[in-house]
């Protein structure tokens, strides 16, 4: 899953969610940014479920964010990759 805008965007809250009705799946994800010239890792944990916050220890601006299943129990689907910035 990938979001993309025409503008770079500064955030630091990541919201992911998986559809749970059909069970939680993810076992673990990471969340990359691009920088203008790569991509970097903004945030690698474990289990996302309903709903998981991440927050990031200082403001991040790209255009692009891609959330990448690391493991899974079954094929993941996802209902939500939002970003928001607190201030």
């Amino acid at each position: 899953m990938a979001l993309e805008s025409p503008q770079p965007v500064t955030f630091d809250r990541i919201v992911l969610q998986e559809d749970i009705t059909r069970g939680q799946r993810v076992e673990s994800f990471a969340v990359d940014v691009w920088d203008r010239t790569t991509r970097k890792t903004a945030v690698r944990a474990g289990t996302i479920g309903y709903k998981r916050i991440e927050y990031l220890s200082a403001p991040v601006t790209s255009s692009k964010v891609r959330l990448r299943v690391l493991g899974a129990r079954a094929n993941p689907h996802m209902a939500k990759l939002g970003l928001s910035k607190a201030s």
